[in-house]
């Protein structure tokens, strides 16, 4: 289950610029390159962000997994009942149990579905928090170096490796940056997050 955050977390950010190229200056100063992926991955945020969305939805999510098992487990086993008592030769007709398996089985994968799309969701603003928190310090970087511009290293087609600041850039994040809120503004404010409840999933 623990594999979902860290995709989500370190899902690849392509195109990211940290620091702009500045106008006019192409030909002048080296321009620096930092893996992001690394970057959320190996930065203390990000290992903070990934372990505060893993202790707080791996429950949920092991709980609605555990109820689409059962969903639809019970669903084959009213599939093989209908097919016992449909004559050869005769159309099914499906009867309520039939009927209501099915319908639960649709709304427990609604409920996995749900509580993963909010996982990604939160997991991008903890990426916002830490790319925020990255670009002053890949500006000071570029200015000590006097280079040009900071890319993510996805976004060229090619790069120096002499010219790779990700270690240097996740040393001075990790200095004043740790621990990124899995709380947004507006959940704050009152929009519901994604639902921890382990109540078990209703029929439709």
């Amino acid at each position: 289950m623990t594999k979902i955050f860290k995709s989500a977390l370190f899902a690849a950010t392509a195109a990211v610029s940290l620091v702009a190229v500045p106008a006019l200056a192409a030909e002048s100063g080296a321009v620096l390159n930092v893996d992001v992926d690394q970057m959320f991955q190996n930065s203390a945020a990000g290992k903070s962000g990934s372990q505060q969305l893993s202790a707080k939805y791996n429950p949920v999510l092991q709980q609605r997994q555990t109820e689409l098992n059962t969903a639809i487990t019970t669903y084959n086993a009213q599939v093989t009942a209908l097919k016992a008592a449909t004559k050869p030769g005769a159309q099914p007709q499906p009867t309520p149990a039939f009927l209501q398996a099915r319908d639960r089985v649709q709304a427990a994968q609604d409920a996995v579905q749900e509580v993963e799309q909010g996982v990604n969701q939160l997991a991008g603003y903890v990426r916002t928090q830490i790319i925020d928190h990255a670009r002053p310090v890949a500006e000071q970087i570029r200015a000590e170096r006097k280079a040009t511009a900071v890319i993510a290293k996805d976004s060229a087609l090619a790069a120096d490796p002499a010219n790779d600041i990700t270690s240097t850039l996740v040393q001075r994040l990790d200095a004043s940056f740790t621990t990124p809120s899995i709380t947004p503004p507006q959940q704050a404010a009152g929009t519901p997050a994604p639902s921890t409840s382990s109540k078990p999933t209703q029929g439709r």
